[in-house]
């Protein structure tokens, strides 16, 4: 199907520079997966891995097969709101076990982090956001979030998050994620 994926700063040019007017950030050309998962190609034939869109069991469905039949390294992440919490779970440990690099263009919202967090290299543009909060259902994922944070280190953020309500958003800008450790490299939005 595909060889080797690969995550380049062009991709970011890319993907603000051609955003069509469907609100997708992804090219018309871009090959979709399933899950608001797709490839795009560049004029040069390198391809890189996006998600653009909601996280849903789908997605981590297509993300779960397509890194057993090709050699990812990265994963763009252009916008998400967010979506299913073990769906995340699920492609973040496939990005953790694998040393997939992860990174944000303009948000990742939610459940959306999860995934961001579990790259290896996870960088952000500089205009970039992450939004957390709670989950809507507390009692259920608050020691599911609990474990799959601490086990990538970032209980603390993690507890941080739970102290703001399901219906609001902790903004957190590409600098302050640097602070935090969520992000290890912010770069450029243009240039």
């Amino acid at each position: 199907m595909f060889g080797r994926l690969f995550v380049f700063s062009t991709a970011i040019a890319i993907l603000l520079a051609c955003a069509p007017s469907g609100g997708l950030l992804v090219s018309e050309k871009a090959e979709p997966i399933g899950g608001n998962l797709f490839v795009e190609t560049t004029d040069s034939g390198d391809q890189f891995l996006v998600l653009d869109g909601e996280i849903t069991a789908q997605t981590s469905y297509a993300f779960l097969s397509l890194v057993e039949q090709a050699e990812v390294e990265g994963l763009v992440i252009a916008q998400s709101p967010g979506g299913d919490l073990l769906a995340s779970h699920q492609i973040g440990r496939a990005i953790k076990e694998r040393g997939i690099n992860t990174i944000v263009l303009v948000n990742c919202i939610s459940a959306c982090v999860d995934i961001f967090i579990a790259g290896k290299i996870r960088e952000m543009t500089d205009l970039a956001e992450l939004g957390l909060h709670s989950a809507t259902d507390r009692d259920f994922a608050y020691e599911i979030d609990r474990k799959y944070w601490g086990e990538l280190g970032f209980a603390k953020v993690n507890e941080m998050a739970y102290r703001v309500p399901n219906d609001k958003l902790w903004i957190v800008s590409a600098k302050r994620a640097q602070e935090l450790r969520l992000a290890t490299n912010i770069i450029a939005a243009e240039g």
